[in-house]
Order: structure tokens, then sequence, then C-alpha cells
């Protein structure tokens, strides 16, 4: 019995130093900065459909962005979204938006800081199609289009962990030529 009790204060003992190094290591080690986001979020957007007459409806859809950190606060950022919706204005037409863009990020990084602001300024390709169901793409009834694409918008990520923050918020100003959108987008923020 008495040996198992000298065992355990030994191990208690040991383990105490060992916590206590361990959390000496943390305190020394300088914390980095994250070089890549990934976003994976959903998108809500108001958005006109002009081209057809439709006036402007509400689409979602998925959102994805990843942004290369150059330095502390400046990154370049590539976003790629799809936004649907059905049925617009009960025409039974349906729309389809994609945009593939691209452009310089600007974000107010700190290690001790649970929030990150950022800026950014994207420019790219905007594709709409909008299509009566049964009907092929290019026949009478399906229109397409493609064109250059910019967007101005800003948000707010909150840290969960180290690794992963939270985008509470990013508000877009979205605009091609067949038609101009406000943008919501909220999702998880990978950070590695």
């Amino acid at each position: 019995m008495r040996k198992i009790l000298v065992l355990l204060a030994t191990l208690l003992l040991l383990s105490a130093a060992l916590f206590a190094q361990q959390e000496q290591e943390e305190e020394q080690a300088p914390l980095m900065l994250s070089k890549y986001d990934l976003m994976l979020g959903y998108s809500f957007a108001h958005t006109s459909i002009s081209d057809e007459g439709l006036g402007s409806t509400g689409m979602k859809g998925p959102s994805f962005q990843l942004t290369r950190y150059l330095n502390d606060n400046w990154g370049i950022t590539a976003d790629v979204t799809r936004l649907t919706k059905s049925d617009v204005q009960q025409s039974g037409e349906n729309a389809y938006r994609w945009g593939y863009l691209a452009g310089p990020t600007y974000a107010v990084r700190s290690t001790d800081s649970g929030a990150t602001p950022f800026v950014h300024v994207l420019a790219g390709y905007d594709h709409q199609r909008i299509s009566v169901p049964g009907l092929k793409h290019g026949q009478p009834g399906d229109f397409y289009s493609g064109n250059f694409a910019f967007d101005l918008g800003a948000g707010l990520d909150m840290k969960a962990n180290p690794h992963m923050n939270v985008r509470l918020g990013q508000f877009d100003y979205y605009y091609a030529k067949h038609g101009g959108a406000f943008r919501y987008t909220a999702g998880l923020v990978f950070k590695f």
C-alpha cells in the first residue's frame, strides 16, 4: 500500500512540473497570425434582374472566400458565390447567378483581439442565367449573360478559437452590367 501511495505522489508531482513547464513554453512562444483564411458561408442578396424585366428579388446560396495574407493586414482574396431563386416574381422562371471575383483585402488583425474588422475591393466575372424549367440551355426563354463585376464590402469576424473565426456579417455592394445587389454573408472562417 505504501508503494502505491509513493508512486501516486511521485506522478502527481511530475505532472504538476510538466504542466508548469508547458505553460511557461506557451507564454514564451509568440502567437502567429494566419497566412490563409478560408471562409465557408451562406449569402443572402437583394438583386435586380433587369435584363428580363423581372425587377428585383431576393436570392441566396453558398459563398466561399480564400484570403492569402501578405503581411499582418493586407491580403489577396478570391471569392466564389452562387445565388439562386426559383419562380422569380411568380413568372415560372428560375434565376441563377455565379460570381468569380478577386482583389485586395485590408483587415485589422491582432493575436490578442477577439474581433477582426475588414474591407475589400473585388473585381471579376459575373454569370447570370434565367431559365424556364424544361427548356434546354440556348432555347427561346433561356437567357444567359456574363459581364464584368465589381464588389465593395466590409465585415466583422469574431474569434471562436485559435484556428477558427465566426463571420458575423459581411456586407457588400455587388455590381454587374445586368444588375446590382446588396449582399449579406455569414459563415465560418478557418485559419491556417
